[in-house]
C-alpha cells in the first residue's frame, strides 16, 4: 500500500508539471498572437480548462486501475497469509496430538507395569463394599520383588503369583472418592512408585445415578418470566428403577410434581410446561427409588437470572431403605 501511494503522488506531480507546462506555453503563444507574430487559427496547443480536464480525467483513470490492482494484490496476500494460517492451526493439532502420543509412548516405555487389570464382585449391602481381584504383570522383577497397592488411603500387600505376576483381593466403599491410586514396588535398597487406575466412586456403577441431555433457556414477556427447554434422562442400572419423579422448583418452594418413571425408561424428551409461574429462577428435583428400597435424591438448578441463589439449592445424596443419608454431594 505505501508503493501505491508513492505511484499516486508521483503521477499527481506529474500530471500538474504537465498543466503547469500547456498553461505557460498557452500563455506565450496568446502574447504573440497580441504581437501580431503568430495566429490563433488551428493551434496545436491545447487550452489549459481542456488539458487540466483531460489530465484529471487520465489521473482518475490510472489511480482507479492501481487501486484495482493494488486491492487485487492485497486480497491475494490476505487468502495466501488465511491459507497458511489454517495449515499452521492444522500442523499444530497434529503437533500436539504426536507430542502427546510420544508422551504416552514414553510413560509407556519407563513403567515397569506391563498390564492391570481389575475385576468388581457385587456390592455388600452390609458394608457398602465391593470385592475387586486386582491382577498386575510386571516388566522387570526378581525374586525379592514385592508389590503393594495403595487405594483409598490404605495398603494392600499383593501376592507373589510368579512370574512376574501379581494379585490381591481388595474390598472397597461404593463411596469412596480417593482416585489417586499407585503401586509401589518394592526391591532391596530401592522402590518404585506408579499411579494406576483403579476404580472410586462405585456408586455409580451401582445405583442408577440421574443425568440428564437438557435445554433450557428464558426470556422477559410483560414483565414476567417465560420459561422454555426440554431434558431427557439418560440412566444406567435401569433395571433396578422402581420409579423416578421430577419436581420443579422456583424461590425455594415446590411448584410442580411429576412421575416420569416411563419417560426414563423410555428415553423420552420431556418439555416444560409453558404456563409454568416462574419468578426468577427454575430447580428441578430428581427422585429415584430403588427396587431395594434406596433413595436417590438429585437437585439443580437450570435457569437463574443471577448466581446469587442458596448454597443447598443444588446437592445430590443417597438414602438406604431407612432414610439414612449414606452420602452426600453438595456441589460446592
Amino acid at each position: 500500500m505505501a508503493a501505491l501511494m508513492i505511484y499516486i503522488i508521483a503521477l499527481i506531480i506529474i500530471a500538474a508539471l504537465i498543466i503547469f507546462v500547456i498553461i505557460f506555453r498557452y500563455n506565450r503563444h496568446l502574447d504573440k498572437v497580441a504581437k501580431g507574430e503568430a495566429h490563433d487559427t488551428h493551434s496545436s496547443i491545447p487550452e489549459p480548462r481542456t488539458a487540466a480536464g483531460v489530465s484529471y480525467k487520465i489521473v482518475l483513470m490510472v489511480i482507479v486501475i492501481m487501486t484495482f490492482i493494488g486491492v487485487s494484490t492485497v486480497s491475494g496476500i490476505v487468502s495466501t497469509m488465511q491459507s497458511k494460517m489454517n495449515n499452521l492451526e492444522y500442523n499444530n493439532r497434529n503437533l500436539n496430538i504426536l507430542i502427546n502420543q510420544l508422551q504416552e509412548d514414553i510413560k509407556q516405555q519407563s513403567s515397569r507395569v506391563e498390564d492391570f487389570t481389575y475385576n468388581m464382585g457385587d456390592v455388600n449391602f452390609d458394608t457398602y463394599t465391593v470385592p475387586i481381584d486386582t491382577k498386575l504383570m510386571l516388566k522387570e522383577y526378581t525374586d525379592d520383588t514385592d508389590v503393594v497397592l495403595v487405594a483409598g488411603g490404605n495398603s494392600y500387600d499383593m501376592n507373589n503369583d510368579g512370574n512376574g505376576m501379581y494379585s490381591v483381593r481388595v474390598d472397597r466403599n461404593i463411596f469412596d472418592e480417593d482416585y489417586e491410586s499407585r503401586i509401589v514396588i518394592k526391591e532391596p535398597g530401592r522402590n518404585y512408585s506408579e499411579y494406576v487406575d483403579f476404580p472410586s466412586s462405585l456408586y455409580y456403577d451401582y445405583f442408577p445415578m440421574p443425568s440428564m441431555n437438557c435445554s433450557f433457556s428464558y426470556y422477559s414477556r410483560l414483565g414476567k418470566m417465560v420459561t422454555e427447554g426440554n431434558y431427557t434422562m439418560l440412566m444406567g442400572n435401569n433395571d433396578d428403577i422402581e420409579s423416578v419423579t421430577a419436581t420443579y422448583i422456583c424461590d425455594g418452594q415446590d411448584i410442580k410434581n411429576m412421575d416420569i418413571t416411563d419417560e426414563t425408561f423410555n428415553q423420552e424428551t420431556i418439555y416444560l410446561d409453558k404456563d409454568l409461574d416462574v419468578k426468577r429462577d427454575l430447580s428441578i428435583r430428581f427422585v429415584i427409588v430403588t427396587k431395594s428400597g434406596f433413595r436417590i435424591e438429585q437437585q439443580q438448578m437450570v435457569i437463574y437470572e443471577d448466581f446469587d441463589y442458596p448454597d443447598d439449592y443444588e446437592y445430590c445424596r443417597i438414602y438406604d431403605p431407612n432414610g439414612k443419608l449414606l452420602w452426600e454431594d453438595d456441589f460446592r
